[in-house]
């Protein structure tokens, strides 16, 4: 191992470090989808589009009755379901572009999704 160390020279380290750093810089920006983290809440009959940096609590009427989603400090929570197990109030918050938790019971879905403020091209697939 060592004598591959002593086989490069100075500028094959600062190509090989530009390469790494292009990679990784690469990775960062295809992972995060551009534009502002909106709520989405879908039910059986409709869908509702909230903002993640407002403050709201937003009941939402289900299939067994009213759910009540509270958006918190860029963070959306289910605080109360009429469902029998509460599942869906001890889930993990979502806030990152694709999180999701959903009320199955009570026919209740939200996620993240990031609001498109640029084109609709796939950066991933051009």
């Amino acid at each position: 191992m060592n004598k591959f160390f002593s086989l490069l020279k100075p500028l094959d380290i600062v190509c090989i470090a530009g390469a790494f750093g292009i990679c990784a810089t690469s990775i960062i920006n295809t992972s995060q989808a551009p534009g502002t983290p909106v709520l989405h809440i879908s039910t059986s009959e409709t869908e509702y589009l909230y903002q993640l940096d407002q403050d709201a609590e937003i009941p939402v009427n289900g299939l067994t009755g009213t759910s009540v989603i509270r958006i918190q400090n860029g963070r959306a929570f289910f605080q109360e379901s009429p469902c029998a197990n509460k599942t869906c109030i001890q889930a993990d918050p979502v806030y990152r572009n694709g999180d999701w938790a959903a009320c199955l019971p009570n026919g209740i879905f939200i996620r993240v999704e990031s609001e498109q403020t640029t084109s609709d091209i796939d950066i991933t697939a051009y």
